[in-house]
């Protein structure tokens, strides 16, 4: 069911005035940002919050998995699906900043300025 809820968000967001705008925002990095740790520090901290209800869930039923059961290849799922989600997310958020860029006339930056969990509210 998210995964409808977000699926319905990201063609609702493709379809507003503006959207291309925050879609090329999210996708042109700012290379020089990489040089900051706080960056790095920041990623770690996103990764480690998303990862850790895969990963618990991944404990809390190997009980019920047969002995001889590859692990690996569990994790290697959850990770994945884990960055797809967060990656279809990015694009959610930055449609709907490009729609808030353009009916202000500022950039995708001014009106993404906010940093960490307070954009997220902003955009749902």
């Amino acid at each position: 069911f998210p995964y409808i809820v977000l699926l319905v968000l990201l063609i609702r967001g493709a379809t507003l005035p503006g959207a291309w705008r925050g879609v090329v925002y999210y996708l042109r990095p700012d290379w020089s940002k990489l040089l900051n740790t706080s960056v790095w520090i920041d990623a770690a901290a996103q990764i480690f919050f998303s990862l850790g209800p895969g990963f618990g869930v991944l404990l809390a039923f190997s009980s019920y998995n047969p002995f001889h059961n590859n692990c690996y290849k569990d994790a290697l799922v959850t990770s994945s699906i884990n960055c797809l989600t967060s990656f279809m997310s990015g694009f959610v958020i930055f449609t709907v900043l490009g729609y808030m860029a353009e009916k202000r006339n500022l950039n995708v930056s001014e009106v993404a300025k906010d940093a960490g969990p307070s954009l997220l509210f902003i955009i749902y």
